[in-house]
């Protein structure tokens, strides 16, 4: 008996030891942060896995996984079963489905496990008696963790991170990702930390409803995710779970979940439900689908493809004043550096070209437009810059910022907790429009004009957008009249924020406009709008631009003002219409006489 004993000691000594080793990997390489000391829960270490090719001169985001010390090698883990992060991971990069990336692997500390993985407020919502049944089958009497595990994860390891690795720290490059409780705390996290976690995967997420009565958990979950879920703005959620063994307990639990999140606005293109059939709770079962929730989280949008002329992508456009983005130059058919090319710089840029590559399933068509056009003859040789926007960022770099300052601090507070009410932003409201716009100006033209048959004068050079994009591209022309020769601003957001009530943003508009407005002589400028969804805010604003325009001496000759009835905020309305603004800016010679 005593030898038998022995032996089980010495063979579980073995696993502990081999644990506590470096994960053996087949791609990229671990660095492990031993004992990460914490003001607010136990210390462990941490994994830290970079891909091949990690190069600190790049940016990276940043993906926190939960249970760290069974994501890497089967080897070294308890069960002889792993994630096969390294190998997931380094697929997709070198394929090109997902951005790049470093995972940190967060270890847990075995019994406190559930307790830290438990979140506060569902656990306070229990009655006594669940939460003594509880804590005694669960957590050795002790109360729950979850808010000290994402303090620790929050204020002490990510900073840690951001400033020991070349990681983007904002919230749309960080995400994260667990299963089983390490699912329930990453759900957790994204709703606390809204202005942190952009994306959260939970796969077979367990709400431990297994105690009796089984409802209490479930039912306090809901509540808490009525009440608590992330805005559907600017995150993105995936939840699954297998049929097979226990997993098969949560198909009722997490159809609740799925209906509460279509409540709160997801809609397919932020929240994904997958459901596993025969699959099981354990790591081979989430190594297998991995690249599911990976692809959702992080995945690159397939490269729009131009169903007329060509489109050239630079992807991850680096500037000194904005955070990189892609940028896609469209070049009309027979394109020849012989020509010279007048240039239009467009907002919004992954949304141009191709209906089947955006999350709307429509998109402007431009290359079918200017297209028809040119063929027709009817404009100038021209090409398109699309500029994709970056997101949650957005908001703050199309609202022109001038006219943001000149607003008082209540005013400007105003503007802030409206979008933060809408989940348009997570945190106070700054615009950075200027920079933005010294992006486009100093760093993106000089780049085309090197780079391409083009006029570089303002006569050649135009820029366009719709709603914030409108915005954005009014700012322009009247911040850079000697770079910009025309304007076209569809379904112009002048209210800025998604209510009137009180709102003081269309009035400093106004004022800006009455002093910036470019001169008429050298610049043409468009508007237009709609009275249904979003474009119903705007025709009583649009007529005070006008009086504005008009009493700048702009005439039908330069500016042109347009009202469609019936038209909606879609960019299959701006499609439909598109032709006009573009003979506005590009009419030829003969077009014009």
């Amino acid at each position: 008996m005593k030898t038998r004993f022995l032996t089980l000691v010495i063979i579980l000594w073995g696993l502990i030891t081999n644990a506590q080793t470096i994960p053996t990997i087949a791609s990229g390489k671990i660095e492990r942060i031993e004992n990460f000391s914490s003001r607010f829960v136990e210390s462990r270490n941490v994994d830290v896995w970079l891909p091949d090719g990690y190069n600190s001169n790049k940016k990276y985001s940043v993906v926190y996984m939960h249970d760290g010390q069974m994501l890497f090698d089967s080897t070294k883990t308890w069960n002889r079963k792993e994630w096969g992060v390294d190998e997931t991971f380094s697929r997709l990069i070198k394929e090109g489905k997902i951005n790049r990336c470093i995972v940190v692997a967060i270890w847990n500390t075995g019994s406190n496990r559930i307790s830290e993985y438990f979140p506060d407020k569902v656990f306070s919502q229990l009655d006594n008696k669940t939460k003594t049944t509880f804590m005694e089958k669960y957590t050795n009497g002790k109360t729950v963790n979850g808010d000290n595990y994402l303090k620790f994860l929050v204020n002490e390891l990510k900073p840690y991170i951001d400033h020991r690795y070349s990681t983007y720290p904002d919230k749309d490059h960080t995400f994260i990702i667990g299963s089983s409780m390490g699912a329930t705390i990453s759900l957790y996290a994204i709703n606390e930390f809204p202005e942190v976690f952009g994306g959260a995967a939970c796969l077979s997420t367990a709400w431990l409803s297994s105690i009796e009565p089984n409802y209490e958990i479930p039912a306090a979950t809901f509540e808490y995710l009525r009440h608590n879920l992330a805005s559907p703005f600017g995150h993105k959620i995936y939840m699954d779970y297998g049929t097979g063994e226990s997993d098969k307990n949560y198909e009722l639990t997490q159809s609740f979940i799925d209906l509460i999140a279509k409540g709160k606005g997801f809609w397919e293109s932020n929240y994904l439900s997958k459901v596993y059939e025969k699959e099981v709770h354990n790591e081979v079962a989430w190594s297998k689908r991995l690249n599911i929730p990976i692809e959702f989280l992080l995945g690159k949008l397939p490269d729009q493809k131009a169903s007329s002329g060509k489109i050239e992508k630079y992807e991850n456009f680096q500037s000194n004043y904005v955070p990189e983005r892609d940028v896609e130059v469209w070049l009309p058919e027979n394109y020849k550096s012989s020509k010279k090319y007048n240039v239009l710089y467009m907002q919004d840029g992954q949304m141009l070209f191709d209906p089947s590559n955006t999350w709307t399933k429509s998109s402007w068509e431009i290359d079918d437009v200017l297209n028809r056009l040119l063929k027709e003859r009817k404009i100038e040789n021209v090409i398109v810059i699309g500029i994709s926007n970056r997101g949650i960022k957005r908001h703050a770099e199309y609202f022109p910022q001038k006219p943001f300052e000149s607003l008082t601090s209540e005013q400007q507070d105003f503007v802030s907790k409206s979008l933060l009410s809408t989940g348009r932003i997570s945190e106070v409201f700054k615009p950075v429009s200027d920079n933005y716009l010294k992006f486009i100006v100093t760093e993106l033209k000089p780049f085309i004009d090197k780079k391409y048959a083009v006029y570089k004068d303002r006569k050649h050079t135009f820029i366009a957008g719709s709603s914030m994009g409108g915005l954005i591209s009014m700012y322009a022309i009247c911040e850079y009249p000697l770079v910009f020769g025309g304007a076209a601003c569809l379904s112009t957001h002048w209210p800025g924020v998604f209510s009137m009530e009180g709102n003081p943003v269309p009035d400093a508009f106004i004022t800006y406009l009455t002093s910036h407005l470019p001169d008429p002589k050298n610049h043409r400028i468009y508007f237009d709008y709609g009275d249904k969804t979003l474009d119903a805010m705007y025709p009583p604003l649009q007529k005070r631009v006008d009086e504005v325009i008009k009493s700048r001496g702009y005439t039908g000759k330069n500016w042109e003002t347009l009202y469609f009835p019936g038209k909606d905020h879609t960019e299959k309305s701006w499609h439909e219409r598109l032709e006009i603004p573009m003979l506005f800016l590009l009419a030829s010679k003969t077009e014009q006489k």
